[in-house]
This record gives C-alpha cells, structure tokens and sequence, in this order.
C-alpha cells in the first residue's frame, strides 16, 4: 500500500519537495536518527522527541488532528517539529511511516490529484482489513472512485493494533460504507478443533459490535473426528505453573513430539513479566526452545544493520533508486562518530546548500567540513567505493569477506565491540546457503517476520534446488514461545497460554479502558485460536519476587483468574503438576487424526 501511494504521487510529480523518491524510515532509522535529532533541535531528551513523532505519525493515521492534543504536544513543540521535520525529509529524502499515505489522501481531497492520474485499476484485493487504519481505509475508497470492484478480506475479531492505529470499525460498517456490497460469512475452521471454537466463540462474543459468526470446526466432521482439549488448569504460585508447563512439553515429547518440538508453542502477555520464570524451567529439563524475537535483525545487531546498509546502498548503485538514509545508517554506525558527528555533517550540509547523498561521491571532502567529520565522511565515501565493484547477483559466498573487511576496516575499525561485530556477520553468513544471492539476502534482511524470512529462504533453495529442510531448516526444532501479539497467523498443535490472570490479561491498563478491554479479549481470542488440537491455559494465585515487584510494586501479589475465563464457561482445575504420560498420550493421538 506504502508502495502504491509512493508511486501515485511521483506520477502526479507530487514528490518535488525531495531530491529523489523518498524512502519510508524504518524503526531503527526513526529511533536512532530522526528521533535524536529531533531532540537535539528541540532541546528535549529523545523519548520526549519520539512522543512528538508519534503524535504527528498518529494524527496521520487516523485523520485525528486531536491525536496532538490527547499526546499534549505544546505549540511551540509542533512549529519545531514542522520546521525540522520539513527540512530533515529534504535532507534524507525520507518520509515517516504514516506520512506517505496521508500525502496521498490529502491530495485526493485537496483537488491536486486527480481521479484521471490515478492507476486504472480493475480489481482492488485487500486483505486483513481489519489491520488498516483510518487513513489506509480512506485510500483504498478514493483508489476505487474509477468505479474499480473491491474485495476485501479479514476479521474485525482478530483486530489486535491499536497501537498502530488499526480500526476494526472498517470492516464493522464495510456494508454502511459501502452500501452496493454484499457479504460472504466464512464459517469453516480448518485450524482449530470444535473444543477450542466452541470456548473462543463464547469468549468474543462479548465484545459489541461486531460481526457475528457461527465458526464450524471441520475437525469434529473428519474421519476419524477430533474434538480436541480445552484445560483450564490452576495453580498456587506462579513457580509451580511453569514448573508444570516445562513438565508437560517434555511429557508430550516422551509420547511422541520429539522431532516436532516446534508444534509446542507459549504465548505470553506480558514478556518482562513471564519470560525468564519460562525458560528457566524449560532450561531445568533441559528442553530446547526458541524465546519470542525482540527486534529483528537489523534493529538488534549493528554488524546486520551495517550490512542492510551496505546491501541497499548497492541497490542503490545498480538501479538508480536512490537510497540517502542508508547513506546517513552506515555514518551513524561508524565508531568513533557520535550522533552529535552526524547530525553535524548533516547540518553543514544543509548551511553550504549540498546534496547529502552526493557528499559521499565527491573525489574529496569539502573545506567546509573539518576534523571528525572529515575523517567521518571519507570512510563512508572508501565504504561506497568498494561497494561499486559489487553486484546484486554475486553470492554471500564470494562477498563474505569483502563485507568482513568494510566492517573492521572502515564501519567498526575501534571499540572494544568491533570483534563481536564481525563474529555477529560471519555467524549469520554461515548459516546462509552460500549461493544466496547479495539481492535475496537484501530481503531476507528487510523481511519483518521470521516466517518472511523463512518464505525467502524456501525461494532461495527451491533455486539452489536443495530442500527446504536444508539451511536454517536444519537447525533442531524448539519449542516456541511467542509473545500474543507475535503470534498472529501463526499455529501450533497444543499451545499453552499462562498466566490467565485478571490485571495480566487483560492487563491493569485495559481494565481502566473499555476500548482496550475490547482489544484485550480480541488478542486472547486470537491467541486461543492458534491452537489445532489442545490448549491448557493456566492461572496462579499468587506471584512473589520480581514478579510480584513488576505487577505492583509489592512483594506479594496475588490476583484471581482472569475475567476472560469466566466468559469463556470453562471451569478450572487445580493441579501442582504439568500433563500425565496417559493425559499426554490421548493430546498426541488426537494430532496424529488431524
């Protein structure tokens, strides 16, 4: 959609206020550049300079001017932000996520693109509906204004962002909006057994308006029929409830999971919370398990975000599509530059009327920059020239090494980190098919899921003609623990949901918002629905220790089962201990009928 609303507008030659096509900012672009030099501009220390982003980015979204006010963005914070903001885009050539959409909608109403400069579009697909804000949703109507035919798919039950602004309401009133539409009601479950439909059902059901389902499982219909397990387990602390987690995981391994640990999935709410009591049971039995990805790749490690950097500045080079905040990622990841370094060079570019990009294809450095900032932009500009002998073709294979020494040559050439950079690289290209090409690895890279990735890697070998067991694939399976939100299109055989306590899920905040009470029961109507053949969901009474101290800042705290629980019908059971061998044995039996 970003994609689309980008090329509308450079057609309509609506993008003169940059240099070249902007580039969408990714996360770490707006935390580690455009937010510390939004606070260094306005004085103010970062997160209050990411508040400021974000109420802007939101007011977009949600075509909600008001969105400024709930933030209590001052005026004086708004002029800074617009002055820098204006400038900094220019400078970059970039655009904020919200923002791109928003250029597009505004210029439909404002009568500066018209519905003749709009794409011919015959059919217009989207899918999860659900997941679009108010300003996508506005898109999508002025893209169908040529009288192009709209279908849409997705499940107002399953919207789960409100943190980005999604608005389930779309596909609530898609009829009203739409008055010429009709509605199919999809009704068969092909994930899910009739014991988990049947409790999830009578859990979202709760929630007002929406649209009402009558979700069938085919499972209770198949030959043999599975009805699955819905176990609703208690606990007195929350030590035994993990204990009894990490048991059972290894007594469905016992009775026939092993080699297929990665069916087994935890999902947890609330990671700071849940996450170590979790592994450190699993890591008692000695259990092998994935824990929930932070922030990907590029946004955790920068070794990978150098070479994101690097990769794109190559694209940059082969296709002419220019990419200036790749540019301005590999002068901020130098060692030895801060972001005080960075932002300068930036600046002296801006007061001697030069290109930022351009800077670093000059045969030598301006006189206007001196010290730091010259050495600063030499190694980008040797870093760049090196690139230049490389091509989007050539294998990780035949650029290892080349890659290995830009890193501790030029980007991380000092610093007590420079050598776990390297190892950080060279790890993650060894675990690469080594015919990978530079262009595959530059999306695997830019993937946002690991089961992007793994799409990619699946592509990358069916050329290769390996199999897709091959490569990452070969890495033993785990146990996967998930986080709720992280879970979302994802499945396994039996999931265990902890933690089903009132002020945990839903959490304190939700329970002070009907909104977010809404969304709570959404996010764990969609985790129980992750589930094909058993979900045990558990609760503790009383957490101690640095749990009870996150919870509420008391030593002890105890809390009752959650609300969400009792909506759903289902009574609990008490237990000191995870599944029986015979308990687990009928689990893996019912997933051998699935």
């Amino acid at each position: 959609m970003h994609s689309l609303a980008l090329r509308i507008l450079r057609r309509a030659n609506l993008l003169t206020s940059y240099p070249s096509t902007p580039i969408i900012l990714d996360d770490w672009e707006q935390d580690e550049i455009y937010d510390r030099e939004l606070a260094t501009t306005l004085g103010c220390i970062p997160t209050r300079a990411s508040q400021i982003r974000l109420a802007h980015d939101a007011q977009w979204q949600t075509l909600n001017p008001q969105y400024l006010n709930q933030a209590q963005i001052t005026a004086t914070e708004v002029q800074g932000f617009n002055s820098f903001h204006a400038a900094r885009t220019n400078l970059y050539s970039c655009v904020l996520p919200g923002e791109v959409i928003y250029k597009c909608v505004e210029a439909m109403r404002l009568g500066s693109l018209q519905a003749s400069q709009l794409p011919p579009i015959d059919h217009l697909i989207v899918d999860e509906y659900q997941d679009l804000n108010a300003c996508d949703q506005e898109f999508v109507h002025q893209l169908c204004i040529n009288n192009a035919v709209l279908f849409i798919a997705g499940d107002d039950d399953q919207s789960i962002y409100s943190f980005r602004h999604a608005n389930p309401n779309g596909i609530v009133q898609f009829s009203t909006t739409y008055p010429s539409s009709s509605t199919h009601i999809l009704t068969d479950c092909f994930r899910c057994t009739p014991a988990i439909v049947q409790a999830a059902t009578q859990l979202i059901q709760h929630n007002p308006s929406r649209v009402p389902k009558a979700l069938i499982s085919l499972y209770g219909s198949a030959v043999p029929p599975v009805q699955g397990k819905l176990l609703v387990w208690s606990f007195h602390n929350a030590q035994v409830e993990a204990q009894a987690i990490a048991q059972s995981c290894q007594q469905l391994l016992q009775s026939g999971m092993a080699g297929r640990e990665d069916e087994i999935v935890i999902l947890i709410a609330n990671r700071p919370l849940q996450l170590d009591i979790l592994t450190q049971e699993l890591g008692n039995l000695g259990l092998p398990f994935d824990p929930p990805k932070g922030a990907g790749l590029i946004d955790e490690y920068e070794a990978i975000r150098a070479v994101y950097a690097m990769l794109r500045i190559l694209h940059d080079l082969e296709t002419g599509q220019e990419d200036y905040p790749a540019h301005r990622d590999i002068l901020g990841l130098l060692s030895g530059v801060g972001h005080t370094t960075a932002k300068g060079i930036a600046d002296a570019c801006i007061a001697n009327n030069h290109n930022f990009r351009g800077l670093f294809y000059l045969t030598s450095v301006p006189s206007w920059l001196s010290g730091r900032s010259t050495s600063a932009v030499q190694r980008v500009s040797t870093t760049v020239q090196s690139i230049r002998s490389w091509g989007l073709t050539d294998t990780i294979a035949s650029r290892t090494t080349d890659i290995s020494a830009l890193l501790s040559s030029q980007i991380f050439n000092s610093g007590q980190n420079a050598a776990t950079h390297l190892q950080i690289w060279n790890a993650l290209a060894s675990a690469l098919p080594a015919d990978m090409h530079l262009a595959e690895l530059l999306e695997f890279l830019a993937a946002k899921t690991e089961s992007d990735q793994q799409a990619i890697l699946n592509v990358v070998n069916a050329r290769l003609g390996l199999s897709e067991g091959q490569t990452l694939s070969s890495v033993p399976k785990r146990i996967r623990i998930l986080t709720m939100h992280g879970a979302k299109g994802l499945s396994g055989k039996v999931v265990f949901i902890p933690s089903a306590e009132q002020g945990i899920i839903p959490n304190f905040k939700a329970l002070q918002a009907t909104g977010l009470l809404i969304e709570q029961r959404r996010l764990f109507y969609v985790s129980v629905t992750r589930t094909m053949a058993c979900c045990i969901i558990s609760h503790a009474a009383q957490h101690s220790g640095a749990q009870a101290m996150a919870l509420q800042q008391r030593p002890d705290v105890r809390l009752s089962r959650s609300q969400f629980l009792n909506e759903m019908n289902v009574a609990s059971v008490t237990r000191s201990s995870g599944l029986t061998a015979a308990e687990a044995a009928a689990i893996v039996n019912d997933i051998r009928n699935l």
